[in-house]
């Protein structure tokens, strides 16, 4: 796992089943994410992060930006200074688009992108009250920005 990889959950729970979960990683050993409602954005270490989203059914798709590997870190870097460590988003799904709290899993991953890396890696959202799924994310990414499947944990 490298910073900037892209985590979508299936199988989680009923929700996830349909819509999913998404998360981005920080590092080779820690993972940022929305956990849900109630919850404010964590930083999980990658064994409790696969540990609950995989096995009995649930897996995780990683999925890598392997062209612009410096867009990868440089979102994986702002997600984590200035969405974690600064605003530390409370959770509400869905909530409007450009503002950084409250948000939800695949929208926090997006803005990482679009703010911390480049908006040129990004599909434009059609307007503030979009939403974007979990199960879908790398369809907002065009050109050779848009990340590669690069494997899937079904177990840890």
């Amino acid at each position: 796992m490298k910073a900037g990889d892209i985590l979508i959950c299936y199988g989680r729970n009923i929700t996830s089943k349909y819509i999913g979960h998404a998360a981005i990683a920080s590092s080779s050993k820690y993972i940022m994410e929305m956990p849900g409602p109630g919850k404010h954005a964590t930083h999980t270490p990658k064994a409790t992060f696969f540990k609950r989203n995989s096995g009995n059914g649930k897996y995780v798709a990683v999925y890598r930006i392997r062209k612009h590997p410096h867009y990868a870190d440089d979102a994986s870097t702002y997600a984590y200074k200035h969405m974690y460590l600064k605003t530390n988003p409370s959770y509400f799904f869905p909530s409007s688009m450009y503002v950084k709290s409250p948000s939800y899993c695949s929208k926090y991953v997006y803005l990482a992108y679009e703010w911390g890396a480049t908006k040129r890696a990004l599909y434009p959202i059609p307007g503030p009250s979009a939403v974007v799924l979990p199960h879908g994310l790398e369809n907002w990414f065009k050109g050779d920005f848009t990340p590669s499947y690069v494997y899937k944990v079904t177990s840890y």
